[in-house]
């Protein structure tokens, strides 16, 4: 086994980079879901499943300045500035204290979502995180979907593996170790073209008919970090 793919992004919803490398912190991957769009009539964090194009918009983070680019070329680099107001909104039905913060990226935002948004800043790791800060998908389960798009689920890391590791097992990845916490849920951001952001595939349906606990749709499996460290593309993954 061994890592095929790294990804992440700094802004909730936009765009996973393909990165060749992270560093997986006690609390997650470095850097990954820092900040997130809020309906600007309501403390309620953006669903990309209600605004697909999300998927088409670049985030990076160098430092204190975020970049983000759209689809029209419009880009905004800047530091974010907190303003001190601080909400708790609502994520998928779970609380999340976020801080509004004031930058030009929310205006960007607005003409590429053609909605007025705002832009918060995550306090604590995992707040807008479904599940475990780690996220894995395997080869062999995206070839059993038939997917050759791997970035539409979103995962941390994508190993060459033919089944995903079961739950409860440490898996060594490169200098890290991560503990394997359970399945998944879906939802439909995994039917969303990552090149087009258009719908474009059935796999959530797909996912839905197959044997599964009642009331989830899970793919892939996520994780808690053990020992941080760095992981690299094709650092080889062991079952410890």
């Amino acid at each position: 086994m061994h890592i095929t793919r790294i990804g992440l992004t700094p802004l909730k919803g936009a765009r996973h980079a393909d990165l060749d490398h992270l560093r997986l912190d006690p609390s997650g991957p470095r850097g990954d879901r820092l900040f997130c769009l809020l309906e600007a009539d309501e403390d309620r964090v953006l669903r990309t499943v209600e605004n697909p194009t999300m998927v088409l918009v670049s985030a990076a983070r160098d430092g204190a300045v975020l970049t983000v680019t759209t689809p029209k070329g419009g880009t905004v680099a800047g530091e974010p500035v907190p303003t001190g107001h601080v909400v708790e909104a609502d994520y998928w039905g779970r609380p999340a204290r976020l801080e509004v913060m004031t930058s030009d990226h929310a205006e960007l935002l607005r003409d590429h979502l053609d909605r007025p948004v705002r832009l918060a800043g995550i306090r604590s790791a995992g707040e807008v995180v479904y599940g475990g800060s780690v996220s894995i998908v395997t080869t062999g389960a995206l070839r059993e979907l038939g997917e050759v798009q791997d970035s539409r689920f979103r995962a941390t890391l994508t190993i060459a593996a033919d089944r995903d590791p079961e739950p409860g097992s440490l898996l060594r990845l490169g200098e890290a170790v991560v503990r394997v916490r359970g399945a998944v849920p879906r939802c439909r951001v995994v039917d969303i073209n990552t090149e087009t952001g258009e719908l474009d595939t059935r796999h959530l349906h797909t996912l839905a008919h197959r044997d599964r606990p009642e009331g989830e749709v899970p793919f892939g499996v996520d994780a808690d970090v053990v020992t941080p460290g760095v992981v690299r593309r094709e650092d080889p993954v062991a079952l410890i």
